[in-house]
């Protein structure tokens, strides 16, 4: 019982962790709101998202037409031509989701459903050195 209890504990420790770190992350880059994305998106304000508005903003980018188009059909479930707010905040969670499960697998080096603690340290050191191979290249650039 005191094990399960351990391990419940680590990895809701865990989550909380990967959740940190990705706020950290994103910190400093655009909203994460889906809401708030929609808006600035919604060049006409008409609660319906147009491939066109799409195109405008990834454009902007230097985002190939293809792959806006890709991302577009993605996101317009209901193949109607436009994207409502519904749609993009349910891909929106859905993608989140999607990276929570994926973080918990590449924690869980050997694939058990549980992340131990040698697991969790690797992690941690391993994210730590990527982060900062990022600073020293956003560095590099700024220089």
């Amino acid at each position: 019982m005191i094990l399960k209890t351990l391990k419940i504990s680590l990895c809701i420790a865990v989550l909380c962790t990967v959740t940190f770190v990705d706020a950290q992350e994103r910190r400093g880059k655009r909203s994460a709101n889906p809401e708030k994305t929609f808006q600035k998106l919604d060049a006409n304000a008409d609660g319906e998202l147009s491939l066109e508005e799409f195109k405008e903003k990834l454009q902007r980018r230097d985002v190939s037409t293809e792959i806006i188009d890709e991302r577009f059909k993605e996101l317009d479930t209901d193949a109607n031509g436009t994207v409502s707010l519904e749609e993009f905040t349910s891909k929106k969670e859905l993608s989140k989701e999607e990276r929570i499960e994926k973080r918990f697998k590449m924690m869980d080096a050997d694939g058990n459903g549980t992340i131990d603690m040698a697991e969790y340290k690797a992690f941690v050191e391993e994210t730590e050195k990527h982060r900062m191979k990022r600073k020293h290249r956003r560095n590099k650039k700024e220089d």
